[in-house]
């Protein structure tokens, strides 16, 4: 269903550009600009953590989709959002990715120290957590779960910060000057750096990191798909033939 664009004065809401399974998005237009107008499904205390960490980019000088209030000041409304909108291409040469990859490092050196944002939790933290947005490890077999354990608890040497947590060419945008920008911040939380490093068109880890890094993100896919995209989720765990040991801290 089309948003209601009264909360807006003039605003204009066209065609949808995408629908997941937390997040719808419509083009349109408000004061002659384009916009973005998105429907999240999150929890409202996790909507706004996003939010606030939009607008602390933002004043960080990171290229990111800022809000657009409501007449009444509100940031979202029902779980609406304005935004506006990041003009540019996405990446395609070794180069813009290694632009990419520099971007997302600030992005982890600058915010730390933030708090995690609610109802998530860190690939380190599941076993006593259990739970983390598609992450639901009481839905997956036993053997499963230890299998994918020991892989995030190898990694307790990797630093943890916020993440964007999907940065793949789809959600950046390479504006005129070359400047970086991130779309689609749904993902965002406080977790290890790397699952924003090891994914990107070009390896910019070196090889034994890369390769520990290839470890994580098949085990974080089998955990977040293990319920919705078995088949897939499946296929990324038997990737991780050999599983690791949990590493210790001596």
């Amino acid at each position: 269903m089309t948003p209601d664009p009264s909360p807006w004065s003039g605003l204009d809401v066209g065609g949808p550009l995408s629908e997941g399974s937390r997040t719808q998005v419509w083009a349109g237009s408000l004061a002659d600009q384009r916009v973005a107008v998105r429907r999240s499904r999150r929890p409202a205390a996790s909507l706004a953590w996003e939010l606030d960490l939009m607008g602390d980019l933002d004043a960080e000088g990171f290229l990111v989709p800022t809000v657009i209030a409501a007449d009444d000041g509100r940031r979202e409304v029902d779980g609406i959002v304005v935004q506006r909108w990041l003009e540019g291409r996405p990446p395609t040469t070794p180069a813009d990715w290694v632009a990419v990859a520099g971007e997302l490092r600030r992005l982890h050196e600058l915010m730390a120290g933030r708090s995690q944002r609610p109802d998530c939790a860190s690939v380190v933290e599941l076993r006593s957590a259990r739970r983390s947005v598609d992450a639901d490890l009481d839905a997956m077999p036993g053997d499963a779960v230890e299998r994918v354990l020991a892989v995030f608890e190898s990694m307790f040497d990797v630093p943890r910060s916020v993440i964007h947590g999907d940065p793949g060419a789809g959600n950046i945008r390479i504006d005129e000057s070359g400047r970086v920008g991130f779309l689609d911040w749904d993902e965002s939380r406080v977790d290890l750096t790397w699952h924003d490093l090891s994914n990107l068109d070009v390896q910019v880890l070196d090889d034994d990191s890369h390769a520990r890094a290839t470890r994580l993100s098949n085990a974080r896919e089998a955990a977040n798909g293990w319920v919705v995209e078995p088949h897939y989720a499946r296929r990324r765990l038997a990737e991780n033939a050999g599983d690791p040991r949990p590493r210790g801290r001596g």
